[in-house]
């Protein structure tokens, strides 16, 4: 007997080595994938600008970070004695204004330089729902605790995303001609949105990357099928009920490293996850 609904594991003309980057931007999968990867010693840079769930901000740092410049006087604010940036996560934000401007310079280059020799970048969209500051008509990343008053919050549509990432892959892939994309949307809910809301907004997700997929080049990853229709089951889940729990993202990891590594690379994981507890254990003692 059968008691779920198992997805087939993807197909994918390709195969991630240890010899390969992978860069990881957007959302919580991003975070998630990233820690997985890290913790395998895989070259990996993950969610180097924080965690960002909208993808025009995503579309944003890509492309700042082909072009620096376009991190404008219109991206940088001061409030509540700190210097934040729009087109980041709240961690970039410092008291020095020297300190704030030299660490995000930094971490422009040093995405830069990766990015030139990643061969896989993994975008995950949270959500098409966007906040718009209302006094610089500016799309952010992060409000940063700023009066909800001071935005206006939208959904994007689909031809707007489609749009942006269609400029965007062209761009990436001048920089470096190699470069597979794929695409994922996270299946963490933004309830904060509303139930049929949050629906609406994924659906705008799906229906973007639906345009923006070739399989040539750019791919899709089910992340988001796989927990709400593979494991759909709130013992999946954390304690919000909203995030996934420790073994969904255990059961992600196994569904990722068998869609993407060859046996040669997974037999080097389980070698290198053999390491890892075998350090850590030493550690407890």
């Amino acid at each position: 007997m059968k008691f779920r609904t198992e997805l087939p594991t993807p197909n994918v003309p390709f195969q991630i080595s240890y010899q390969d980057h992978i860069l990881l931007l957007g959302s919580c999968f991003s975070d998630h994938i990233g820690c997985f990867l890290e913790r395998h010693r895989f070259s990996v840079l993950s969610n180097p600008f924080g965690t960002l769930f909208n993808p025009i901000s995503i579309a944003n740092v890509l492309k700042m970070t082909l072009d620096p410049a376009l991190f404008s006087e219109e991206y940088r604010y001061f409030f509540d004695n700190r210097h934040i940036s729009f087109a980041h996560h709240g961690s970039f934000s410092h008291t020095d204004e020297n300190q704030f401007i030299t660490q995000i310079e930094q971490q422009w280059r040093n995405t830069k330089n990766f990015l030139e020799k990643t061969d896989f970048l993994f975008i995950t969209f949270g959500t098409a729902y966007c906040y718009r500051f209302i006094e610089r008509d500016l799309v952010v990343a992060n409000c940063h605790k700023i009066p909800n008053t001071k935005f206006e919050k939208f959904r994007l549509k689909i031809e707007e995303i489609v749009q942006i990432y269609q400029e965007i892959i062209h761009k990436v892939q001048q920089l470096n001609s190699a470069l597979k994309i794929v695409f994922t949307v996270s299946p963490v809910r933004h309830l904060g949105d509303g139930f049929h809301e949050n629906q609406l907004g994924k659906s705008v997700l799906h229906l973007a990357i639906e345009q923006l997929t070739d399989d040539k080049t750019t791919f899709y990853f089910p992340a988001y099928e796989i927990l709400m229709d593979d494991l759909r089951d709130y013992r999946f889940y954390a304690e919000d009920l909203c995030h996934p729990g420790e073994n969904a993202v255990r059961y992600m990891e196994e569904v990722f490293s068998d869609t993407f590594f060859s046996q040669a690379t997974q037999a080097q994981q389980k070698e290198i996850e053999k390491e890892n507890k075998f350090i850590n254990h030493r550690k407890l003692k």
